[in-house]
């Protein structure tokens, strides 16, 4: 199977995504921090050395009501008890094609800790190159001193910012990577409005990865030609939304690496907009 390179996808940001190699060459450096980011049964049945399971890898205030991310207090613990401390260096990795690495790397980003990296390729071409696993639990060794800073108001959108948005008419991108069929109403997704947010364009996030078994993200020049079929300009401001904000972590990386300059996530999304009824959608069906 042939992956082009990290740097044969020319991206604008050169830290962010790392290779196999590079972890595997990483694997005993102390001041570093490797988050395994789906199913504890995945994790339990096979991971790599030294990764820790994260239980929610959506990071919001709760399990029951996962609207909106972790408070300064709830990510100030969640993150300690990782182990983590403000100078730890932070490589999340999953079986979902980046999606939960690169909400881990909003996150993070998000509370000002920028010093975190994905995993290309994620725990399948991992096991596809037969580097080591191990199975079971690991806890880390010791909790951390993860100090956040004040949240990162430039790479986050809220509700009541899109509807000024909306209300100005303001030449503002909104760009919705949700599916078809929840765009256009048939799956509701256990909320009680199916549509979409005025004036948003759509294409389903999956279609910035490649096919196959081992998804990694497409070039620049691919990612570009998709936005610019679309009609989405890089030099504008975009806000990305899915249903919790996940979806859209994960474009929200992948425009950033295709050299968008300014990119917002809806962390709410359509969970809250959709929720909202005096908040204004377009329906397609009836």
């Amino acid at each position: 199977m042939k992956f082009l390179s990290i740097q044969e996808r020319n991206y604008e940001i050169d830290d962010l995504l790392v290779s196999t190699d590079w972890l595997e060459n990483n694997l005993n450096d102390e001041n570093l921090i490797i988050l395994d980011l789906d199913s504890s049964e995945e994790y339990l049945s096979s991971h790599i050395p030294g990764s820790y399971n994260v239980k929610d890898n959506y990071f919001k205030t709760s399990l029951e009501d996962r609207t909106h991310v972790q408070d300064i207090n709830q990510i100030t613990k969640t993150f300690s008890d990782l182990g983590i401390s403000s100078d730890t260096t932070v490589v999340g990795y999953d079986r979902s094609a980046c999606l939960y690495s690169f909400r881990l790397a909003w996150v993070l980003n998000y509370f000002g800790h920028s010093n975190v990296k994905v995993l290309d390729g994620g725990f399948p071409k991992w096991d596809f190159e037969s580097r080591k696993k191990e199975s079971g639990e690991i806890y880390p060794k010791k909790t951390g001193n993860f100090i956040p800073k004040e949240p990162l108001s430039e790479i986050f959108v809220s509700k009541d910012e899109i509807l000024q948005i909306l209300d100005k008419n303001e030449d503002i991108q909104i760009f919705d990577v949700r599916s078809d069929d929840e765009r256009n109403g048939i799956n509701l997704r256990g909320g009680k409005r199916g549509g979409y947010i005025p004036t948003s364009l759509h294409k389903e996030w999956v279609n910035f990865n490649t096919d196959g078994d081992i998804p990694v993200l497409k070039s620049s020049d691919e990612i570009l030609e998709i936005t610019r079929s679309l009609g989405l300009d890089s030099k504008k401001t975009t806000i990305t939304y899915c249903q919790g904000g996940i979806r859209a972590a994960h474009v929200f990386w992948t425009l950033k690496l295709a050299g968008f300059k300014n990119v917002k996530n809806y962390d709410a999304s359509w969970r809250e907009w959709g929720q909202d009824e005096s908040c204004p959608i377009i329906k397609m069906t009836k």
